[in-house]
Parts: structure tokens; C-alpha cells; sequence
């Protein structure tokens, strides 16, 4: 079988905006061919474009949760002391009952009473000679809280101190 191009001008090429005729014959002689250009099928040498779809976007927005607050931990402290000035101290509790156990515990003699509680700060105990009592005392810094414990205790001095951890 002997396929038979045919006929390209160079005229309609250049000048005629690229036109051009093309016979297929199936026949293997030089006779020219009775099927209709029309019938015959047709090969296109481009490859079919692809089709375009755009993205989908999402139908809402995306929610993102709104920062939470958390408060700053709590922190308690006790401070108790015992008749004949024995002392025991706790710091960094989770509660204020937890701290004043604790304060009790450390107390190495007993009849030992809690004078001072505190939260995210610090406790002092003073000790008033004219008095003979001790006095608890609280502030946010060890100074304020001897102030505090010397105020309560209607003068003396300062004798222990004790800070949580902010």
C-alpha cells in the first residue's frame, strides 16, 4: 500500500496564509481518488488542551481559638513557731492548708503555731522582748514582710524569713 501526498502549493503556503490540499489514495497506481475528502476521518496532530478548573476554596473561614488566659501559678508559704522560738517554714505550695501543714511538720518541737500565711510573696516573724510574743508578718518583698512582722509585733527585730517563688 502506497500512500500519495499530493499537491502543496508554495504560493498558498506563503501567500495564501499557509492553505494547504492533501490527497490520501489507497490505490497503488497513479489514478486519482474517488473517496470524498469529507468521508474520510481526520487526525488532528495537536494534543487536545487540558481543561482548566480553578481551586476550590474553603466555604468558611477557618476558626482559630482565642488565646486563653492563664493566671500565674500560686505559690504558699507559712512560717510557724514555737514557744521557745523553734521554727519551721514552708514555701511554694500549692495551697495555703498544704504550706501551713507543712510549716507545722518542720517545727521540731511541738505546741508550734502557724503566725503567718502567704501567697506569691514573701513572711517574716518578729520577736518583741517586752512582750515576750511573736508576731507574723507578710509583704511581696522580705523587706516589706520584716516590716510587717516588726509593725504587727509593736516593735523588735526581725528573727527568720521565708520567700515563695514568684
Amino acid at each position: 500500500m502506497i500512500v500519495v501526498i499530493v499537491a502543496v502549493t508554495g504560493f498558498l503556503l506563503l501567500v495564501g496564509g499557509g492553505a494547504a490540499v492533501l490527497f490520501w489514495s489507497d490505490d497503488d497506481d497513479d489514478r486519482p481518488s474517488t473517496t470524498s475528502v469529507a468521508s474520510r476521518p481526520t487526525y488532528s496532530g495537536l494534543p487536545t488542551p487540558p481543561t482548566y478548573s480553578p481551586p476550590s476554596f474553603p466555604t468558611s473561614e477557618p476558626t482559630t481559638s482565642a488565646p486563653t488566659y492563664s493566671p500565674p501559678p500560686q505559690n504558699y508559704g507559712a512560717i510557724a513557731v514555737g514557744r521557745n522560738g523553734a521554727i519551721g517554714k514552708a514555701w511554694d505550695y500549692d495551697s495555703a492548708a498544704a504550706a501551713r501543714r507543712r510549716a507545722l511538720n518542720e517545727c521540731p518541737t511541738s505546741g508550734c503555731k502557724v503566725l503567718t500565711t502567704f501567697v506569691n510573696g514573701c513572711g517574716a516573724v518578729a520577736f518583741n522582748s517586752r512582750t515576750n510574743k511573736y508576731w507574723g508578718g507578710h509583704g511581696s518583698t522580705k523587706a516589706a514582710a520584716q516590716r510587717n512582722a516588726i509593725n504587727n509585733a509593736g516593735g523588735g527585730r526581725w528573727i527568720t524569713w521565708v520567700c515563695t517563688t514568684r
